[in-house]
Protein backbone atom coordinates (compact mmCIF):
# COMPACT_ATOMS: atom_id res chain seq x y z
CA UNK A 1 0.00 0.00 0.00
CA UNK A 2 0.87 3.31 -0.47
CA UNK A 3 2.54 5.88 2.10
CA UNK A 4 0.77 8.71 0.86
CA UNK A 5 -2.42 9.97 2.54
CA UNK A 6 -4.08 12.54 0.62
CA UNK A 7 -5.49 14.34 3.09
CA UNK A 8 -2.35 15.24 4.46
CA UNK A 9 -1.08 16.68 0.90
CA UNK A 10 -1.78 20.69 0.63
CA UNK A 11 -0.94 21.80 -3.26
CA UNK A 12 -0.41 25.68 -4.16
CA UNK A 13 -0.68 26.79 -7.64
CA UNK A 14 1.86 29.63 -8.26
CA UNK A 15 1.02 32.68 -11.00
CA UNK A 16 1.60 31.68 -14.80
CA UNK A 17 0.44 27.78 -13.82
CA UNK A 18 -2.33 25.87 -14.45
CA UNK A 19 -3.17 22.25 -13.53
CA UNK A 20 -2.56 21.46 -17.01
CA UNK A 21 0.07 23.65 -18.42
CA UNK A 22 2.64 24.67 -19.21
CA UNK A 23 4.83 21.74 -19.56
CA UNK A 24 8.46 23.94 -19.37
CA UNK A 25 8.66 25.69 -17.38
CA UNK A 26 7.37 23.61 -14.15
CA UNK A 27 9.09 23.79 -11.57
CA UNK A 28 8.30 21.56 -8.32
CA UNK A 29 8.81 22.29 -3.90
CA UNK A 30 7.81 19.88 -1.79
CA UNK A 31 8.26 20.83 1.99
CA UNK A 32 7.09 18.86 5.07
CA UNK A 33 6.21 19.44 8.40
CA UNK A 34 7.84 17.07 11.03
CA UNK A 35 4.73 18.10 13.95
CA UNK A 36 2.00 17.06 11.93
CA UNK A 37 3.40 14.95 9.07
CA UNK A 38 1.69 17.48 6.82
CA UNK A 39 3.00 18.15 2.94
CA UNK A 40 3.66 21.05 1.24
CA UNK A 41 3.53 21.37 -2.55
CA UNK A 42 4.23 24.45 -4.73
CA UNK A 43 4.02 24.03 -8.54
CA UNK A 44 5.17 27.50 -9.96
CA UNK A 45 7.33 28.71 -12.86
CA UNK A 46 10.56 28.97 -10.24
CA UNK A 47 11.34 27.60 -7.11
CA UNK A 48 9.25 28.27 -3.73
CA UNK A 49 12.44 29.29 -1.95
CA UNK A 50 10.54 31.51 0.34
CA UNK A 51 8.78 28.11 1.47
CA UNK A 52 12.08 26.52 1.95
CA UNK A 53 14.17 26.49 5.42
CA UNK A 54 17.40 27.44 5.07
CA UNK A 55 18.93 25.48 7.99
CA UNK A 56 17.68 22.26 7.25
CA UNK A 57 17.66 22.07 3.34
CA UNK A 58 15.46 18.71 3.35
CA UNK A 59 13.12 20.23 0.78
CA UNK A 60 12.49 18.45 -2.70
CA UNK A 61 13.10 19.92 -5.70
CA UNK A 62 12.03 19.03 -9.31
CA UNK A 63 11.62 20.42 -13.08
CA UNK A 64 10.69 19.40 -16.17
CA UNK A 65 13.37 19.73 -18.86
CA UNK A 66 13.62 18.70 -22.71
CA UNK A 67 16.49 16.18 -23.95
CA UNK A 68 16.13 15.78 -28.01
CA UNK A 69 12.39 14.99 -28.26
CA UNK A 70 12.15 13.20 -24.79
CA UNK A 71 10.98 14.84 -21.15
CA UNK A 72 13.26 14.17 -18.31
CA UNK A 73 12.26 15.14 -14.88
CA UNK A 74 14.94 16.02 -13.11
CA UNK A 75 14.74 15.81 -8.75
CA UNK A 76 17.36 17.65 -6.64
CA UNK A 77 18.29 16.74 -2.90
CA UNK A 78 20.76 18.53 -0.72
CA UNK A 79 22.55 15.68 1.31
CA UNK A 80 24.94 17.54 3.25
CA UNK A 81 24.32 18.74 6.68
CA UNK A 82 26.50 21.35 8.93
CA UNK A 83 28.03 18.18 10.87
CA UNK A 84 29.83 17.01 8.42
CA UNK A 85 29.92 13.41 6.87
CA UNK A 86 28.14 11.86 10.21
CA UNK A 87 25.00 13.85 9.27
CA UNK A 88 25.74 13.84 5.41
CA UNK A 89 25.08 9.80 5.66
CA UNK A 90 22.04 10.04 8.05
CA UNK A 91 20.28 12.68 5.48
CA UNK A 92 21.22 10.46 2.79
CA UNK A 93 19.61 7.64 4.29
CA UNK A 94 16.31 9.65 4.48
CA UNK A 95 16.00 11.27 1.81
CA UNK A 96 16.17 7.98 -0.02
CA UNK A 97 13.88 5.92 2.45
CA UNK A 98 11.44 9.03 2.16
CA UNK A 99 11.74 9.60 -1.35
CA UNK A 100 8.73 7.21 -2.75
CA UNK A 101 6.79 9.09 -0.82
CA UNK A 102 7.80 12.37 -2.47
CA UNK A 103 7.43 10.87 -5.37
CA UNK A 104 4.08 9.66 -5.02
CA UNK A 105 3.08 13.44 -3.56
CA UNK A 106 4.07 15.08 -6.51
CA UNK A 107 2.27 12.42 -8.72
CA UNK A 108 -1.09 13.05 -7.08
CA UNK A 109 -1.05 16.74 -6.45
CA UNK A 110 0.05 17.47 -9.73
CA UNK A 111 -2.92 14.74 -11.36
CA UNK A 112 -4.44 16.87 -13.63
CA UNK A 113 -1.62 17.81 -15.52
CA UNK A 114 0.02 14.05 -15.58
CA UNK A 115 -4.10 12.87 -16.75
CA UNK A 116 -3.46 15.87 -19.43
CA UNK A 117 -0.22 14.58 -20.76
CA UNK A 118 0.01 10.92 -20.35
CA UNK A 119 3.35 10.43 -21.80
CA UNK A 120 4.98 12.10 -18.75
CA UNK A 121 4.10 9.09 -16.65
CA UNK A 122 6.92 6.80 -18.40
CA UNK A 123 9.31 9.41 -18.44
CA UNK A 124 12.15 8.80 -16.66
CA UNK A 125 13.20 10.26 -13.25
CA UNK A 126 16.63 11.21 -12.71
CA UNK A 127 17.78 12.02 -8.99
CA UNK A 128 20.72 14.32 -8.17
CA UNK A 129 21.84 13.45 -4.76
CA UNK A 130 23.92 16.86 -4.10
CA UNK A 131 26.87 16.17 -2.14
CA UNK A 132 30.91 17.59 -1.75
CA UNK A 133 31.38 13.76 -0.85
CA UNK A 134 32.03 12.21 -3.69
CA UNK A 135 30.59 8.59 -2.45
CA UNK A 136 26.97 10.07 -2.00
CA UNK A 137 27.15 12.65 -4.72
CA UNK A 138 25.19 10.48 -7.32
CA UNK A 139 22.83 10.65 -10.22
CA UNK A 140 19.98 7.39 -10.09
CA UNK A 141 16.99 6.46 -12.24
CA UNK A 142 14.43 6.18 -10.05
CA UNK A 143 11.94 4.57 -13.10
CA UNK A 144 8.75 6.95 -13.78
CA UNK A 145 5.87 8.05 -12.56
CA UNK A 146 3.67 5.22 -12.97
CA UNK A 147 5.43 3.92 -10.32
CA UNK A 148 4.23 6.81 -8.00
CA UNK A 149 0.84 6.37 -9.28
CA UNK A 150 -1.73 5.91 -6.00
CA UNK A 151 -5.05 6.69 -8.51
CA UNK A 152 -3.91 3.45 -9.98
CA UNK A 153 -5.27 0.75 -8.48
CA UNK A 154 -3.18 -1.96 -10.65
CA UNK A 155 -0.03 0.42 -10.67
CA UNK A 156 3.44 -0.96 -10.67
CA UNK A 157 5.59 -1.58 -7.76
CA UNK A 158 7.67 1.13 -6.65
CA UNK A 159 10.93 1.31 -8.60
CA UNK A 160 13.31 1.47 -5.40
CA UNK A 161 10.97 -0.43 -3.25
CA UNK A 162 12.72 -3.10 -1.63
CA UNK A 163 15.68 -2.45 -4.47
CA UNK A 164 18.97 -3.87 -3.08
CA UNK A 165 22.66 -3.80 -4.02
CA UNK A 166 24.04 -6.98 -5.13
CA UNK A 167 27.04 -6.21 -6.61
CA UNK A 168 29.63 -3.37 -7.16
CA UNK A 169 33.26 -3.02 -9.26
CA UNK A 170 35.20 -0.13 -9.99
CA UNK A 171 37.00 0.35 -13.29
CA UNK A 172 37.48 2.16 -16.51
CA UNK A 173 34.94 0.91 -18.82
CA UNK A 174 34.44 4.06 -20.86
CA UNK A 175 38.19 4.14 -21.97
CA UNK A 176 38.93 7.77 -20.51
CA UNK A 177 41.36 6.53 -17.76
CA UNK A 178 39.27 7.41 -14.98
CA UNK A 179 37.43 4.79 -12.78
CA UNK A 180 33.85 4.38 -13.29
CA UNK A 181 31.26 2.46 -10.82
CA UNK A 182 29.46 -0.45 -11.82
CA UNK A 183 26.68 -1.41 -9.39
CA UNK A 184 24.39 -4.16 -9.66
CA UNK A 185 20.89 -3.65 -8.01
CA UNK A 186 17.70 -6.54 -7.76
CA UNK A 187 14.61 -6.39 -6.29
CA UNK A 188 14.05 -8.80 -3.15
CA UNK A 189 11.72 -10.00 -0.46
CA UNK A 190 13.80 -9.21 2.33
CA UNK A 191 18.01 -8.56 2.78
CA UNK A 192 18.57 -12.00 3.68
CA UNK A 193 16.72 -13.36 0.33
CA UNK A 194 19.27 -14.79 -2.37
CA UNK A 195 17.13 -14.38 -4.91
CA UNK A 196 16.59 -11.22 -7.13
CA UNK A 197 13.95 -9.68 -9.74
CA UNK A 198 14.51 -6.79 -11.63
CA UNK A 199 18.19 -7.03 -12.16
CA UNK A 200 19.77 -3.80 -12.85
CA UNK A 201 23.22 -3.45 -14.07
CA UNK A 202 23.93 0.96 -13.18
CA UNK A 203 27.13 2.80 -14.61
CA UNK A 204 28.20 6.15 -13.11
CA UNK A 205 30.94 7.60 -15.25
CA UNK A 206 33.89 8.41 -13.00
CA UNK A 207 34.15 11.93 -14.91
CA UNK A 208 31.18 13.44 -15.40
CA UNK A 209 28.71 11.17 -12.67
CA UNK A 210 26.23 10.60 -15.38
CA UNK A 211 24.32 7.42 -15.08
CA UNK A 212 23.19 5.26 -17.60
CA UNK A 213 21.36 1.88 -16.80
CA UNK A 214 21.28 -1.79 -18.59
CA UNK A 215 18.16 -4.21 -18.29
CA UNK A 216 19.12 -7.77 -19.36
CA UNK A 217 16.16 -9.76 -21.13
CA UNK A 218 16.64 -12.49 -18.30
CA UNK A 219 16.78 -10.33 -15.06
CA UNK A 220 15.67 -12.37 -12.18
CA UNK A 221 17.80 -15.29 -10.65
CA UNK A 222 20.45 -16.27 -7.27
CA UNK A 223 24.02 -15.07 -6.75
CA UNK A 224 23.93 -11.95 -9.48
CA UNK A 225 27.65 -10.91 -9.78
CA UNK A 226 29.61 -8.96 -12.35
CA UNK A 227 33.04 -8.82 -13.50
CA UNK A 228 35.43 -6.18 -14.83
CA UNK A 229 37.82 -7.68 -16.97
CA UNK A 230 39.04 -6.64 -20.82
CA UNK A 231 37.95 -9.51 -23.37
CA UNK A 232 37.84 -7.26 -26.84
CA UNK A 233 41.67 -6.56 -26.41
CA UNK A 234 41.04 -2.54 -26.68
CA UNK A 235 42.53 -1.92 -23.15
CA UNK A 236 39.18 -1.13 -21.90
CA UNK A 237 37.20 -3.22 -19.18
CA UNK A 238 34.17 -4.86 -20.55
CA UNK A 239 30.84 -5.73 -18.20
CA UNK A 240 30.56 -9.38 -17.72
CA UNK A 241 26.91 -10.08 -15.74
CA UNK A 242 26.49 -13.24 -14.52
CA UNK A 243 23.10 -15.20 -13.16
CA UNK A 244 22.21 -17.85 -11.87
CA UNK A 245 18.65 -19.50 -12.84
CA UNK A 246 18.60 -21.69 -9.99
CA UNK A 247 16.79 -25.05 -12.16
CA UNK A 248 17.54 -27.85 -12.02
CA UNK A 249 19.38 -28.25 -14.85
CA UNK A 250 22.66 -26.02 -13.51
CA UNK A 251 21.40 -23.13 -16.46
CA UNK A 252 22.83 -19.71 -15.74
CA UNK A 253 22.01 -16.13 -17.76
CA UNK A 254 25.35 -14.50 -18.95
CA UNK A 255 25.92 -11.04 -20.83
CA UNK A 256 29.00 -9.38 -21.72
CA UNK A 257 28.76 -5.65 -22.65
CA UNK A 258 30.74 -2.93 -23.56
CA UNK A 259 30.48 0.73 -22.81
CA UNK A 260 33.53 1.87 -24.63
CA UNK A 261 33.04 6.13 -25.17
CA UNK A 262 29.97 5.62 -23.58
CA UNK A 263 28.03 4.11 -26.22
CA UNK A 264 26.78 0.28 -25.27
CA UNK A 265 27.24 -2.57 -26.79
CA UNK A 266 26.14 -6.31 -25.96
CA UNK A 267 29.45 -8.04 -27.21
CA UNK A 268 27.87 -11.79 -25.70
CA UNK A 269 24.08 -13.18 -24.73
CA UNK A 270 24.00 -16.41 -23.57
CA UNK A 271 20.69 -17.09 -25.08
CA UNK A 272 21.95 -16.35 -28.71
CA UNK A 273 25.09 -19.01 -27.56
CA UNK A 274 23.11 -21.64 -26.57
CA UNK A 275 21.39 -21.37 -30.26
CA UNK A 276 24.31 -20.88 -32.24
CA UNK A 277 26.17 -23.95 -30.73
CA UNK A 278 23.78 -27.13 -31.76
CA UNK A 279 24.33 -30.58 -30.91
CA UNK A 280 23.21 -34.35 -30.81
CA UNK A 281 24.01 -36.97 -28.32
CA UNK A 282 23.53 -40.68 -29.50
CA UNK A 283 24.59 -43.79 -27.43
CA UNK A 284 26.67 -46.44 -29.36
CA UNK A 285 27.74 -49.97 -29.09
CA UNK A 286 30.24 -50.94 -26.77
CA UNK A 287 29.48 -48.46 -23.52
CA UNK A 288 29.95 -45.34 -26.20
CA UNK A 289 28.19 -42.03 -26.51
CA UNK A 290 28.66 -40.09 -29.53
CA UNK A 291 28.72 -36.41 -28.87
CA UNK A 292 28.67 -34.07 -31.85
CA UNK A 293 28.91 -30.63 -32.39
CA UNK A 294 26.89 -29.22 -35.29
CA UNK A 295 28.16 -26.11 -35.37
CA UNK A 296 31.73 -26.80 -35.50
CA UNK A 297 31.76 -29.92 -36.84
CA UNK A 298 33.50 -32.20 -34.78
CA UNK A 299 32.81 -35.53 -32.98
CA UNK A 300 33.87 -36.66 -28.95
CA UNK A 301 33.21 -40.21 -28.05
CA UNK A 302 32.94 -40.57 -24.83
CA UNK A 303 33.48 -44.10 -22.44
CA UNK A 304 31.03 -45.02 -20.13
CA UNK A 305 31.72 -48.25 -18.84
CA UNK A 306 32.62 -46.85 -16.10
CA UNK A 307 28.85 -46.66 -15.23
CA UNK A 308 28.61 -49.96 -13.90
CA UNK A 309 26.40 -52.95 -14.20
CA UNK A 310 23.41 -51.70 -13.04
CA UNK A 311 22.74 -48.58 -15.29
CA UNK A 312 24.55 -50.06 -18.65
CA UNK A 313 21.91 -53.69 -18.81
CA UNK A 314 19.29 -51.00 -18.57
CA UNK A 315 20.37 -50.21 -22.21
CA UNK A 316 23.07 -52.53 -23.24
CA UNK A 317 22.48 -56.72 -23.99
CA UNK A 318 25.82 -58.81 -22.47
CA UNK A 319 27.85 -58.22 -25.75
CA UNK A 320 27.79 -54.65 -25.33
CA UNK A 321 25.69 -54.04 -28.21
CA UNK A 322 22.74 -51.40 -27.88
CA UNK A 323 19.66 -52.58 -26.81
CA UNK A 324 17.43 -50.05 -29.20
CA UNK A 325 18.73 -46.37 -30.40
CA UNK A 326 18.87 -43.88 -27.22
CA UNK A 327 19.48 -40.29 -27.26
CA UNK A 328 20.71 -37.61 -24.40
CA UNK A 329 21.22 -33.96 -24.86
CA UNK A 330 23.70 -31.29 -24.56
CA UNK A 331 21.72 -28.79 -21.56
CA UNK A 332 22.55 -24.91 -22.18
CA UNK A 333 25.46 -22.52 -20.90
CA UNK A 334 25.93 -23.50 -17.29
CA UNK A 335 28.90 -21.23 -16.55
CA UNK A 336 31.26 -18.97 -18.18
CA UNK A 337 34.47 -18.32 -16.70
CA UNK A 338 36.62 -15.62 -17.08
CA UNK A 339 40.80 -17.14 -18.37
CA UNK A 340 43.49 -14.67 -18.92
CA UNK A 341 44.45 -14.62 -22.32
CA UNK A 342 47.59 -12.25 -21.60
CA UNK A 343 49.15 -11.73 -18.35
CA UNK A 344 51.21 -8.94 -19.25
CA UNK A 345 48.32 -7.48 -21.17
CA UNK A 346 45.60 -8.54 -18.71
CA UNK A 347 43.95 -10.10 -21.81
CA UNK A 348 40.04 -11.86 -21.02
CA UNK A 349 39.15 -15.55 -22.70
CA UNK A 350 35.37 -16.65 -22.03
CA UNK A 351 35.45 -20.51 -21.25
CA UNK A 352 31.87 -21.82 -21.90
CA UNK A 353 30.58 -24.96 -19.78
CA UNK A 354 27.69 -27.12 -20.42
CA UNK A 355 26.65 -30.12 -19.09
CA UNK A 356 26.33 -33.63 -21.47
CA UNK A 357 23.32 -35.69 -19.86
CA UNK A 358 22.01 -39.09 -20.67
CA UNK A 359 18.85 -40.17 -19.85
CA UNK A 360 17.66 -38.20 -16.99
CA UNK A 361 18.82 -34.54 -15.64
CA UNK A 362 20.64 -36.01 -12.91
CA UNK A 363 22.45 -38.45 -15.52
CA UNK A 364 25.66 -36.45 -16.13
CA UNK A 365 27.82 -37.92 -18.47
CA UNK A 366 30.08 -35.26 -19.05
CA UNK A 367 31.31 -31.62 -20.13
CA UNK A 368 31.67 -29.38 -22.94
CA UNK A 369 34.16 -27.14 -22.59
CA UNK A 370 34.33 -24.19 -25.46
CA UNK A 371 37.36 -21.87 -25.26
CA UNK A 372 35.53 -18.43 -26.75
CA UNK A 373 38.44 -16.06 -27.73
CA UNK A 374 37.73 -11.74 -29.54
CA UNK A 375 38.44 -12.45 -33.35
CA UNK A 376 37.70 -8.30 -33.55
CA UNK A 377 34.16 -8.78 -34.25
CA UNK A 378 32.86 -11.50 -31.93
CA UNK A 379 33.49 -14.44 -29.82
CA UNK A 380 34.71 -17.27 -31.95
CA UNK A 381 35.82 -20.92 -31.07
CA UNK A 382 39.65 -21.10 -30.23
CA UNK A 383 39.23 -24.48 -28.31
CA UNK A 384 36.57 -27.04 -28.01
CA UNK A 385 36.77 -30.00 -25.77
CA UNK A 386 34.56 -33.04 -24.24
CA UNK A 387 35.72 -33.14 -20.59
CA UNK A 388 34.32 -36.63 -18.29
CA UNK A 389 34.10 -37.00 -14.88
CA UNK A 390 37.08 -39.10 -13.01
CA UNK A 391 36.83 -42.33 -11.28
CA UNK A 392 38.69 -44.20 -9.07
CA UNK A 393 41.52 -46.58 -10.47
CA UNK A 394 40.08 -49.48 -9.35
CA UNK A 395 37.18 -48.76 -11.93
CA UNK A 396 39.37 -50.10 -14.43
CA UNK A 397 38.99 -53.45 -13.01
CA UNK A 398 35.49 -53.06 -13.11
CA UNK A 399 35.46 -51.97 -16.22
CA UNK A 400 37.06 -55.51 -17.52
CA UNK A 401 34.53 -56.89 -15.37
CA UNK A 402 31.61 -55.18 -17.09
CA UNK A 403 32.58 -56.29 -20.95
CA UNK A 404 32.47 -60.75 -20.05
CA UNK A 405 29.67 -60.47 -17.90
Amino acid sequence: MSKLKPEKLSVEFRKGITDTEPIIPRRYTLTHSDITAELFLTIGLIYAYDKVDKNIRDEVLGEWMKKDEHYIYYVYLHVDGKLGFKESAIRNYIFRRELPLALEAIRYGDRKFFNAHLELDESPIMVSFISVNPRLNKVENWGTFSNYDITNPNKKRGFHENKYLLDVKIGDVTGDKIPDKISLYGIKKAPSEIFADNITVVIEDGRTHKVETIAPKFNSGYDAKIFLGDFTKDKINDIKLSIDSGGSGGYGFFYVYSFKNNYFKEIFNFDNYNKKYKYTVDYASLYKVDVANITLDKLFILDISYKGRGYLSQYYSEDGKLKKPLQGEVLGLGALVSLVNNEKLNYYDLLAFQRIIGTSNSDTLGYIQNLLSWDGEKFASSRMLAAVPGTNLISHTLKNTIRHY
